[in-house]
């Protein structure tokens, strides 16, 4: 058994490292466990190095580097795939009634740590988050990612919500502001309806969020939300950008999260 899960007896039922278990076949396993893609099936059967390579191709062929100036953005997600040791995946049952998750776990070299990524967003799934956030066009390569992981994290951190959880949040969060005026760093007011959580900082009550009245290089940017302090990141000093954690892409800041394993 993986360290990613080296007691399932005090937290699980049931734990199933698919990658250890060539003799399971796909019709047993897609019986057992509906939540399980086909692909990830697939690469589950093929040696580690493989896994990693594939899964590279993978994300590359679905998120949109649009522009010459986001080449940098691929280069830094080359970055992390060269800082992988493994890919394995994991089946997961809490109790004996209840149906399996399932689970893609990338681990760093060294046993510096692991990202732990959820199955692609259903079409069911999008068309919900659509619809719930209607008011707003969420950005495209966001979009894209949630076609790779609908939920992805790393270590023990909560990280970038299921598309399930995000209308919850933001329905938190605009009840939490509904009695006070969140302002901008140059001191103009906030409509919290614009601030569209999509990842939250564990135990820390820290958000990331799409704004939705900034728009840096024609896609929604995302800013940093202390929910305890009511602010926000300062997204007007162009040259501290990601200093002050405010990003002009959904996807400089993924690169930005995958980067170090201890940023919080």
């Amino acid at each position: 058994m993986s360290e990613y899960f080296p007691e399932p007896k005090q937290h699980f039922n049931r734990v199933i490292a698919l990658h250890e278990e060539p003799d399971l076949n796909w019709e047993e396993l897609s019986q057992m466990i509906p939540l399980l893609p086909r692909g990830w099936f697939e690469l589950s059967r093929l040696p580690t190095e493989d896994r990693i390579e594939f899964t590279r191709e993978f994300w590359l062929s679905k998120l949109p580097f649009i522009s010459p100036n986001e080449s940098y953005l691929e280069e830094r997600l080359d970055t992390f795939f060269e800082t992988l040791e493994e890919i394995e995946f994991f089946a997961t049952q809490i109790k004996a009634d209840q149906p399996f998750d399932v689970h893609m776990v990338y681990g760093l070299k060294e046993a510096s740590g692991f990202f732990h990524g959820s199955p692609p967003a259903s079409e069911s799934a999008m068309a919900t988050l659509y619809k719930q956030f209607a008011h707003v066009n969420l950005p495209p390569d966001y979009l894209a990612f949630l076609q790779i992981h609908d939920g992805f994290s790393k270590y023990t951190d909560t990280g970038i919500l299921k598309s399930r959880d995000m209308a919850r949040i933001f329905q938190h969060l605009q009840l939490l502001l509904s009695d006070e005026i969140l302002v901008r760093p140059d001191g103009q007011g906030i409509d919290p309806s614009s601030i569209i959580p999509f990842y939250e900082s564990f135990g820390l009550h820290c958000y990331q969020c799409f704004y939705a009245d900034w728009y840096p290089q024609g896609e929604m940017g995302n800013i940093y939300f202390s929910e305890h302090d009511r602010t926000i990141s300062n997204f007007l000093d162009r040259n501290h950008l990601e200093d002050n954690l405010a990003f002009s892409s959904f996807l400089g800041w993924l690169v930005f999260y995958l980067e170090d394993i201890w940023h919080n």
